[in-house]
């Protein structure tokens, strides 16, 4: 437990490992013995973390740690906002479908049937729904109403009669996952990375 008196201790440590007194830093520890193990604890972090080295503040950061400072920063700054389906959650994140597409290791028309509301739910495994609720930073509930509030888009079929075009409406068929998949054109890693469980 971190108690004000061990707080006290740390911030002395701190002081005589600045001024390069080693006697005081000892003397912390032998007449200190109940917090001994703590400050013991404090001083080894303080050394794995790099201590007193400085610090390059115009170190270029890893791309992991971007895209988690990016997803802190949606998460600290953006509050959620109320979407009825797939295209207005990439749209509230301000994603384009190229970048929803790359970042997910889809191709673009895959990723058209989800916005489409083309990919059938029940094709998705749990793993595949974890991945792409991961990716928007919703749960896995959230993303599956989302994708099923997606509805087709319909469109006429021109080459009906005027009175046929009427009656008959249509949209993109209803489609498996694993088998838009296969219809994609995406690279082999890629099609592995979604149908490997």
């Amino acid at each position: 437990m971190n108690t004000p008196e061990l707080q006290q201790l740390k911030i002395a440590w701190l002081e005589a490992r600045a001024s390069g007194d080693t006697q005081a830093q000892f003397k912390l520890l032998n007449e200190h013995p109940a917090e001994q193990a703590a400050l013991i604890d404090f001083i080894a972090a303080y050394h794995a973390t790099g201590g007193d080295e400085p610090v390059d503040q115009h170190a270029p950061l890893l791309d992991i740690s971007q895209r988690a400072m990016q997803r802190t920063l949606i998460r600290v700054f953006y509050a959620p906002v109320s979407v009825s389906n797939i295209a207005e959650l990439r749209k509230n994140r301000q994603l384009s479908k190229v970048s929803v597409a790359q970042g997910l290791r889809l191709s673009v028309d895959v990723w058209n049937k989800f916005e489409a509301g083309a990919i059938e739910l029940t094709s998705l495994t749990q793993r595949q729904l974890e991945r792409l609720a991961q990716f928007f930073q919703v749960n896995i509930d959230e993303f599956s109403n989302l994708l099923t509030s997606s509805q087709p888009s319909i469109s006429l079929n021109r080459r009906q009669t005027q009175e046929g075009a009427h009656k008959t409406q249509q949209g993109p068929q209803k489609q498996a996952f694993n088998e838009a998949i296969a219809r994609s054109n995406m690279s082999k890693e890629d099609r592995q990375y979604w149908l490997s469980e």
